[in-house]
């Protein structure tokens, strides 16, 4: 009955269901496909010609569906509904329901909707639901990893858990502190944690760059000058850093760069607690914790004539040295977490890290440390597209190009060229569906058989 009206208003239906923008899939009471319109082949990704005349079971078999909604709805008898995965990598919301004639189900009629444009309801409670799963999960895993995370200090390696243990003893202490490292692991986030717990949060704490400030400002910057010092000088004169941060904390960043002929007048201030403005005659008291840090090696520098030798050991008292990242393999996944969070809240995005991804970025070695790790992670949520960050996105963002990494597992691994080539063509496919997002798309590009793409597609997982 309802087949024979297919048939002979085959064309007519097919104007009529090509108006509507949701996906019209029909089979008869056996699964055999006997109509679509044009919007389900764009959901689906092969053409009519290939699926009509096909039973569900045979395209389930091909790997074009993972799940058939038309055989779930012959099983049961009755309306069912479910997302379904397609072979070509699409995600869709499909209903199915059965049309009976004499008590038999003569036709499937599915709709279906592309999730990307309609979600249910119940699906995105459900992903609320998963989402705040996650995050007690993370809280969890945080908590039974024992990581010490104080404001932005993370530390999960034992060696950084010791370091941030130390800190905190130092903090208690009013101690002159020196932080030593490479470039970008941390010293101002340190500076930041000691001054938190120190007695004296809540009291001025003053940030200066020594490299930023220009030399011939610098003195008058640091100590302040009186009126008329100098031409060009406020009648009135002018405090200078350390007054600003009297009773509380001064935290000097790269005290390297400091002139010699300044840092015997800052080496009088720590041993005598005093300091002279410029063009002044009187000498001002001073209270001041400092934390100085810098990234060169100083005692090289005292070597060179470059830093004054009794400046670095009056300097010198607390002593810590931070590790780069590259010693701290284990606190790369947990600062890679951290950022993503932050960054999903400042940009209102919703992505995650693949375990893939974050294998790499725990193999690269990070001269720029945190700071780099820091930047490459926002990198690639601002310039990738999608919520997962994967490791093709990771290796584009770091510069590692395709061949080095092969070459390197193959060295590394002794595997078969049988396997070698898997990982290749495993490679290949998920950076194609990363850039095209559509396996309709990735099939055109690489010239493929769609059929052959969703089995491959299928064979290593890839969605």
């Amino acid at each position: 009955m309802y087949k024979k009206f297919i048939k002979d208003h085959y064309r007519e239906f097919l104007d009529i269901l090509n108006c509507l923008k949701v996906g019209v899939y029909i089979t008869d009471g056996k699964g055999k496909t006997l109509f679509l319109n044009d919007e389900s082949c764009k959901t689906g990704g092969l053409t009519r010609g290939e699926v009509l005349g096909k039973n569900m079971k045979e395209l389930e078999e091909m790997g074009f569906i993972a799940d058939s909604i038309t055989l779930k709805t012959l099983k049961s008898g009755k309306e069912e509904e479910i997302i379904q995965s397609l072979g070509d990598g699409d995600k869709v919301y499909v209903t199915g329901t059965p049309l009976y004639h004499n008590d038999k189900i003569e036709l499937v009629i599915c709709t279906e909707r592309d999730i990307t444009e309609t979600l249910t309801l119940k699906e995105l409670l459900k992903e609320r639901d998963n989402d705040n799963v996650k995050i007690k999960e993370e809280v969890e895993y945080l908590k039974r990893q024992n990581i010490v995370m104080w404001g932005n200090m993370i530390a999960e390696d034992e060696a950084s858990k010791q370091l941030a243990e130390k800190a905190r003893r130092i903090a208690k202490m009013d101690a002159t502190v020196l932080l030593t490292g490479e470039s970008g692991t941390g010293k101002e986030v340190f500076a930041n944690f000691i001054y938190q717990n120190s007695k004296r949060v809540g009291k001025p704490f003053i940030k200066v760059n020594c490299a930023a400030i220009p030399e011939h400002l610098m003195e008058s910057e640091l100590f302040g000058y009186e009126g008329g010092a100098f031409t060009g000088a406020d009648k009135n004169g002018k405090m200078g850093l350390f007054e600003m941060a009297n009773k509380g904390t001064l935290f000097l960043d790269e005290i390297g760069e400091l002139p010699i002929h300044l840092q015997s007048k800052l080496l009088r201030v720590l041993q005598e607690r005093e300091l002279m403005r410029v063009g002044g005659s009187k000498t001002i008291s001073l209270d001041i914790r400092l934390i100085a840090a810098t990234n060169r090696d100083l005692k090289k520098a005292i070597e060179e004539g470059a830093f004054r030798g009794d400046l670095y050991y009056r300097l010198n008292i607390m002593p810590l040295e931070l590790l780069p990242l590259r010693g701290r393999k284990k606190d790369i996944k947990a600062l890679a977490m951290y950022f993503v969070r932050q960054f999903n809240k400042e940009y209102k995005l919703e992505k995650i890290i693949t375990e893939e991804a974050m294998e790499l970025l725990q193999r690269f070695q990070w001269p720029g440390n945190i700071r780099e790790l820091e930047n490459v992670i926002e990198r690639i949520m601002i310039s990738f597209d999608g919520e997962t960050i994967t490791k093709f996105q990771v290796e584009r963002a770091i510069g590692i190009p395709v061949e080095s990494t092969v070459s390197t597992d193959a060295i590394a691994s002794g595997k078969s060229m049988e396997q070698l080539m898997e990982e290749y063509e495993k490679y290949i496919l998920e950076s194609m569906m990363n850039k095209y997002r559509r396996a309709s798309d990735v099939a055109r590009a690489l010239q493929m058989n769609k059929s052959t793409l969703s089995r491959r597609l299928k064979k290593y997982q890839i969605e």
